[in-house]
């Protein structure tokens, strides 16, 4: 989601500003900020970088985007992943990017979220929701910095080296690494640390190797 807000700033903004500006406004590392533009330079999107005491970066002007680059099934599926996305992690609520996609195309995207609310209901503990979002932003932290975490669960603590979010029918699984890989389910999760910690090593990716996880918490 960070991607698409970055892009959105700098369309925003149609001037140039620095890597330091950026991670600031986003809470994020710097190069984490860096590692965010590259990914949208490999998505086609114009960055232009600049380097000396005046460097910084920008969007190309001549970039436009166009009203009919994505298709409807395009607007539909990121439509439903922010309006699911928005009431699993409540933060989601205060970057308004389904607004952002409103100026975009109004039409189309109203059609879609209008219809949505009412064949796509979903009810979840709101308190519940809001107490995990200081969890969550930890985690996504250490994500980010490659580093560990200390999870506080209901009768234990365990300090892990988080890789992903899994979703699964029985609920949001953080996939993790402590000696060996396992899944633990955010639900038991009461509280989150992050650790002076770090891990440099090769690490397997949730689908190469959900065959073999044991760990189910």
């Amino acid at each position: 989601m960070r991607l698409l807000e970055i892009l959105f700033y700098l369309l925003k903004i149609n001037s140039k500003t620095t890597i330091k500006n950026l991670a600031e406004m986003f809470n994020v590392c710097e190069k984490t900020i860096q590692r965010d533009l590259d990914k949208l330079s490999l998505l086609g999107i114009p960055i232009i970088s600049y380097r000396g005491v005046n460097g910084g970066v920008e969007i190309d002007k001549n970039y436009i985007i166009a009203k009919y680059i994505l298709t409807d099934n395009d607007y539909k599926d990121l439509i439903l992943s922010l309006y699911i996305s928005q009431h699993i992690k409540p933060d989601l609520k205060k970057t308004d990017l389904i607004e952002k996609f409103r100026l975009v195309d109004s039409d189309r995207c109203n059609k879609i979220l209008e219809k949505l609310k009412e064949i796509f209901i979903i009810d979840l503990d709101e308190d519940q929701s809001i107490n995990k979002k200081d969890v969550y932003k930890v985690i996504e932290d250490a994500i980010d910095d490659k580093s560990f975490v200390k999870l506080q669960l209901e009768n234990t603590v365990m300090e892990v080296f988080p890789i992903s979010y899994v979703l699964k029918k029985e609920g949001l699984y953080l996939y993790c690494y402590d000696e060996e890989y396992k899944l633990v389910l955010m639900n038991m999760v009461f509280d989150a640390l992050k650790c002076d910690r770090y891990y440099t090593g090769p690490i397997i990716k949730y689908n190469d190797n959900k065959s073999k996880l044991k760990n189910y918490l």
